[in-house]
């Protein structure tokens, strides 16, 4: 009798020990897909047209981290909306790590801030993989205008209210001149501009007499054609060693760190963390590679390893920091 109700009680004993094996297998899948990452090409999404210096770094990157992974990494430009189509690409992407951005400031945090109804949350729908990159945003001015340093331009601009044209070409530079004209009270006058390259065309024929921007105007600089009067970087840049941080010319940092922007590498929300430190570990390893430092540097960028917790509470620290400045300098948010 014993026996029998063994035998009848063995079937429920062994569907038992199935569920929970069933169970604990949900935790380990995972976890044992991870180690074999990546079985197939990454696609890294630059949110930005071909071309630039953004670009020209992601290009480099993937090669190294190809390399590295024994995987094809491909670089997939996703360009408009000030970086946001990109953005909102991956942030819809299955979170396996085979679609990431190369998204930053201007993509993720400044966009949806300038939003009434904002598209994403940067701190909560994206998972830090790498970064930062910060790139250079400099001051540049029409050579006619009589100034040859940041002082200068400010006791100008006072001593001649409304004369002062400047362009904007992205939303940094909106932001930048704004932040300025309000800490120092300047009557200057915004021309907008879709974009850096028609900026710096009208800022070389003087119908604009300003304009904060990355490095795309450089080389007229260097040729005599513009001036440059500050850079808003923390320290000054090998591109431009004669040309003083703000702090140097008697002025605070801005509030935002740094001014001109940064670039980070991002998946979508709930990737597994084991394969998020697979792509960190070499994405760290590229950026620190001599090669890439010393085109790093030739493009007025500047790398800043940082821990993936570190990441997260900068990302979330900017997207507040925005938030604030937006409203504080009465931004028009737009739908």
């Amino acid at each position: 009798m014993n026996d029998i109700s063994r035998n009848e009680r063995l079937p429920h004993v062994v569907k038992i020990i199935r569920q929970v094996l069933a169970v604990l297998m949900v935790g380990v899948a995972p976890a044992i897909a991870a180690q074999g990452f990546p079985t197939k090409p990454i696609t890294l999404v630059v949110p930005y047209q071909a071309g630039g210096s953004s670009d020209g770094i992601a290009r480099a990157m993937v090669r190294l981290v190809g390399k590295d992974l024994g995987q094809q990494v491909v670089v997939e430009n996703k360009a408009g909306a000030e970086g946001m189509i990109g953005s909102l690409d991956v942030m819809k992407s299955a979170p396996d790590g085979y679609r990431i951005l190369f998204g930053g400031a201007g993509s993720m945090i400044v966009v949806p801030a300038l939003r009434r109804a904002p598209p994403f949350d940067p701190g909560t729908q994206f998972t830090p993989i790498s970064g930062v990159v910060d790139f250079s945003f400099f001051l540049y001015v029409h050579p006619e205008l009589p100034v040859k340093n940041l002082k200068e331009f400010v006791a100008y601009a006072h001593a001649n209210p409304g004369k002062i044209n400047y362009a904007t070409g992205n939303n940094q530079g909106l932001l930048t001149f704004a932040y300025l004209k309000k800490s120092l009270n300047l009557d200057v006058v915004q021309v907008p501009y879709k974009g850096e390259t028609a900026a710096t065309a009208d800022l070389l024929t003087g119908r604009v007499q300003a304009m904060f921007a990355t490095t795309a105007p450089l080389m007229h600089a260097k040729e005599g054609r513009l001036k440059v009067l500050v850079t808003t970087l923390p320290q000054r840049t090998p591109l431009l060693p004669e040309v003083p941080t703000m702090t140097e010319s008697g002025y605070p940092e801005f509030p935002f760190s740094p001014a001109g922007g940064w670039l980070g590498i991002f998946g979508p929300a709930d990737m597994q963390p084991e394969v998020v430190k697979i792509l960190h570990q070499s994405f760290g390893k590229a950026l620190t590679d001599p090669d890439i430092q010393k085109q790093l540097a030739q493009a007025g960028l500047a790398y800043r390893a940082m821990g993936l917790d570190q990441m997260g509470m900068f990302v979330k620290s900017q997207r507040d920091q925005f938030r604030s400045l937006i409203r504080d300098l009465g931004i028009p948010q737009i739908d």
